[in-house]
């Protein structure tokens, strides 16, 4: 590192950090607009880009472009990282917090520049600044993104870069580190901007690891769920079950099954118009999700039938959630929908095992019994243990 002087150290994260902003911009128009934060990420390193320039031209242009606007850039381009990982998490970037935090410390960095001339001074709450926001940035992410591959590596990284940045601070605090200016070739010095040239490639890693991570995720929710309603598709609901009747199987805990019919819902689209009917159905699925319990999963079983699979679950279980929700359905709803009504079938199996299309079935001829009953009601089919029980034994 002795060969290395600051400056070099300094146009070498330079060029990283344009190349890397370069790479960001370009692949946000890959990704769909629900996944956030490519843009701030981008802004971010083209920020501290900036920064690196004017800091790398200290001594050849005038202090206010090499101090104050420099260290405004870098505090400002890891802002932007921070506004990032809250827009990629679904919140408020806070803009309006960290622009009064970015002009109180550019305010004090230009009182140390001008007024009392003391680098100590103002690299000390610009380091501690940065800590901070890198603490917050890991902070996020783990939050958010924490058991995901993608997610522990950005905190690694994060929490890397913060620990050295409080090392930095601490350094300059007790005057550990004599440096006159940024560019002054101490070994602290040195160690510090290249680890800042480090953490812009790994940033950026981290960042686009977590972006394919997300775009897989919701290519994955596209392929497997109904996307009016965001219940399972048939297809990836009948793989649910059929994982599931295999793990009962080898356990002997059973699960069951309800189907759903919306009563006389071709009368609703009749009367009120296909869109009403599709927010009937959208209703229906977000009052049924409330209504189950946290282990049992939803699907749409085609137009405006509805399938649920409850694990390990009893006939008289299963019966008592159908009557629930069929009795709620039934109450009526607050919005300006009009009143609809439901009809559930339910199936289970009390001993031994099945397959996906026996259980289906009996669910069906349930639900066929509560239409032909009146509809609005709940009835149930039993399956017939077979007579083969060694296979729970």
């Amino acid at each position: 590192m002795s060969e290395l002087d600051p400056r070099s150290l300094v146009f070498v994260a330079s060029l990283l950090g344009l190349m890397c902003s370069v790479i960001l911009f370009m692949l946000r128009r890959s990704f769909p607009p629900t996944i956030g934060g490519l843009v701030h990420w981008s802004r971010g390193l083209f920020g501290m880009v900036i920064a690196s320039t004017l800091f790398g031209l200290t001594g050849l242009v005038p202090v206010f472009f090499s101090v104050i606007l420099g260290n405004a850039m870098l505090v400002a381009g890891i802002m932007s990282f921070y506004a990032g990982f809250r827009h990629f998490a679904g919140m408020a970037p806070q803009t309006r917090l960290l622009f009064v935090v970015l002009a109180l410390l550019t305010s004090y960095v230009a009182w140390f520049t001008y007024v009392d001339n003391r680098y100590q001074a103002r690299a000390l709450l610009v380091t501690f600044t940065d800590t901070v926001l890198f603490f917050e940035c890991m902070r996020l992410v783990y939050a958010t993104s924490g058991k995901t591959l993608a997610g522990r590596f950005t905190c690694i990284v994060f929490a890397t870069i913060g620990a050295i940045s409080a090392v930095r601070a601490i350094m300059l605090l007790f005057h550990v580190d004599s440096a006159a200016d940024l560019l002054e070739p101490t070994i602290a010095q040195k160690a510090y901007l290249a680890a800042m040239a480090f953490s812009v490639l790994a940033i950026t890693l981290g960042a686009m690891m977590m972006a394919n991570e997300r775009l897989r995720s919701t290519l994955e929710f596209i392929a497997s769920h109904d996307q009016l309603t965001g219940a399972f598709a048939r297809s990836a609901f009948l793989e649910l079950l059929t994982k599931e009747l295999a793990r009962a199987r080898r356990t002997g805990r059973l699960p069951a099954l309800l189907m759903f019919d919306l009563d006389n819902f071709k009368s609703i689209n009749d009367r009120f118009g296909h869109v009403v009917g599709d927010h009937v159905i959208v209703d229906f699925a977000h009052r049924a999700r409330e209504l189950l319990r946290d282990p049992d999963s939803l699907g749409r079983y085609g137009g405006e039938e509805f399938i649920a699979l409850l694990p390990e679950t009893t006939l008289e279980e299963a019966k008592a959630v159908a009557e629930r929700i069929c009795g709620r359905i039934a109450a009526g709803t607050s919005t300006d929908l009009p009143p609809y009504t439901v009809s559930v079938g339910v199936g289970a199996v009390t001993a031994g095992s099945t397959d996906v299309d026996s259980l289906l079935s009996k669910a069906d001829q349930a639900l066929y019994r509560a239409k032909a009953n009146g509809r609005n009601r709940v009835e149930v089919t039993e399956l017939e243990p077979p007579t083969d029980m060694r296979l729970f034994s």
